[in-house]
C-alpha cells in the first residue's frame, strides 16, 4: 500500500531565508534559463520510490506504476485526481493488471491528506538558494536528498502495511 504524487523541479531557485551581515545587500544569482523536470514518486511505509520524466501525462503515470508493480509486486496506491491518473490509457493499463494494482484517488482539493505530498519540502530545500549550472546538478542534488532516509519526512501511521 502506498501513495503516489508528482512535482516539478527546475533551474530557477526558491530564494528562502539565509543569514547575512547586518546592513549587507545580499545579491541572489540566479540561473535564468527556465528548464525543469518533473519527478513521479510513491511513499510506502517502507520507502520512497521515485523517478524523473520530462512529463506528466497518462504514459508516464503507466511506466511508474510498471516500475512500481516490478518492485512492489501487488500494490494499492492512493493518488490524486491529475488528468495523467484518470484517461483511456490509465484504465486499459490497471485493467490488465486488475489483480495486482488497484488505485483509489483521495478526495479532490486534499492535498493534505497524501503523504507524498512532504517529501517534495526536502527536496525544493536542497534547491534553494542554489545557482545551478544544468538539470543533471538539480537531479544530483534531488537524489541525494530523497535517497536520504534521514532527510525524508516520518510516514504517517495511518499506512502501515
Amino acid at each position: 500500500m502506498g501513495t503516489q504524487d508528482e512535482a516539478t523541479f527546475g533551474l530557477i531557485p526558491l530564494i528562502m531565508r539565509g543569514w547575512a551581515r547586518r546592513g549587507s545587500h545580499p545579491i541572489v544569482k540566479i540561473n535564468h534559463k527556465n528548464e525543469c523536470t518533473n519527478v513521479f514518486g510513491a511513499r510506502s511505509s517502507r520507502s520512497f520510490v521515485y523517478f524523473f520524466r520530462k512529463k506528466k501525462r497518462q504514459k508516464q503515470f503507466i511506466e511508474f506504476m510498471e516500475m512500481l508493480r516490478k518492485r512492489w509486486g501487488k500494490y494499492l496506491l492512493f493518488v490524486d485526481n491529475a488528468k495523467a491518473h484518470g484517461g483511456a490509457k490509465v484504465r486499459a493499463y490497471l485493467n490488465k493488471h486488475r489483480k495486482t494494482i488497484k488505485i483509489e484517488y483521495f478526495p479532490k482539493y486534499s492535498p493534505e491528506e497524501n503523504p507524498t505530498e512532504q517529501c517534495w519540502k526536502p527536496g525544493r530545500n536542497a534547491l534553494a538558494n542554489r545557482v545551478l549550472p544544468s538539470l543533471d546538478a538539480a537531479k544530483y542534488q534531488l537524489r541525494k536528498t530523497f535517497d536520504n532516509t534521514k532527510a525524508m519526512p516520518k510516514m504517517f501511521h495511518y499506512l502501515r502495511d
